[in-house]
């Protein structure tokens, strides 16, 4: 069990509101950090029920805190996101060139899916066909991350790593509809990667499923890098031509 302190969630009795609005967002914060690690342990399909037993709270408390299931999904989203922000941008600062660039990316997707494989499922699946616009988000923020740490990579595929110039609506367009395609390339990958990871090939399976099982995650990085690049050099260049 994943013990969290429910001593002081009753009312603020003494009318110091900011106090206890700290308290709130600190207590929220480690409620959302026992609820990952819930997830992480016993996988993405536990009840709000479950998970207030696993962390030592109540149902109630959740839901006062998160309203609902997909409340806490989401709030459990923004703390990946986070990270994946960070670590984003330390690759972006780390890599030599647009297609280190494009590699640390895609390696940085794949580690928070392979980091926690039920994590990630909890924060991108829906509970219920009505929810699926609130978690949409978690997706359209990894689009938004993805253009924008491309734009370096789309204005230096065509040969010139200085080009460093505004950025045109076009540019931007074409940068975020990558981005958009980019995601659904690496996630699809990815989630057929991971699964074949943690099932494993059955007596039954054909050879290419036992070919993934064996596919590290620095290989799957590789192709997909090597794929993106060449979609990256593509259309830079017909952009130019274009436009010339």
């Amino acid at each position: 069990m994943i013990q969290v302190t429910d001593s002081t969630d009753g009312e603020p009795s003494d009318g110091r509101a900011t106090r206890w609005a700290g308290h709130r967002t600190s207590r929220r914060a480690e409620l959302v950090r026992a609820a990952r690690r819930a997830v992480h342990r016993l996988g993405p399909d536990l009840s709000m029920e479950e998970i207030a037993t696993e962390i030592g709270t109540s149902k109630s408390i959740l839901y006062r805190y998160f309203t609902d299931k997909t409340g806490l999904q989401t709030a459990v989203g923004d703390a990946v996101l986070a990270r994946m922000r960070g670590a984003l941008e330390e690759a972006a600062d780390r890599a030599q060139g647009s297609r280190e660039r494009i590699s640390a990316m895609v390696t940085v997707y794949l580690e928070m899916v392979a980091s926690s494989p039920h994590v990630y499922t909890f924060v991108t699946r829906p509970e219920a066909a009505a929810a699926a616009g609130a978690l949409r988000g978690f997706v359209a923020e990894v689009n938004d991350m993805v253009a924008e740490s491309l734009l370096p990579a789309l204005r230096g595929a065509g040969g010139d790593e200085a080009a460093d110039g505004p950025v045109d609506d076009e540019t931007l367009a074409v940068a975020n509809l990558w981005a958009s395609g980019v995601v659904g390339l690496v996630r699809g990958a990815a989630e057929r990667w991971i699964g074949e990871q943690v099932d494993g090939p059955d007596a039954n399976t054909p050879g290419v499923d036992a070919a993934l099982t064996r596919m590290t995650r620095e290989e799957l990085a590789a192709h997909l890098a090597d794929w993106l690049w060449d979609g990256a050099v593509g259309v830079t260049r017909r952009a130019r031509r274009r436009t010339t």
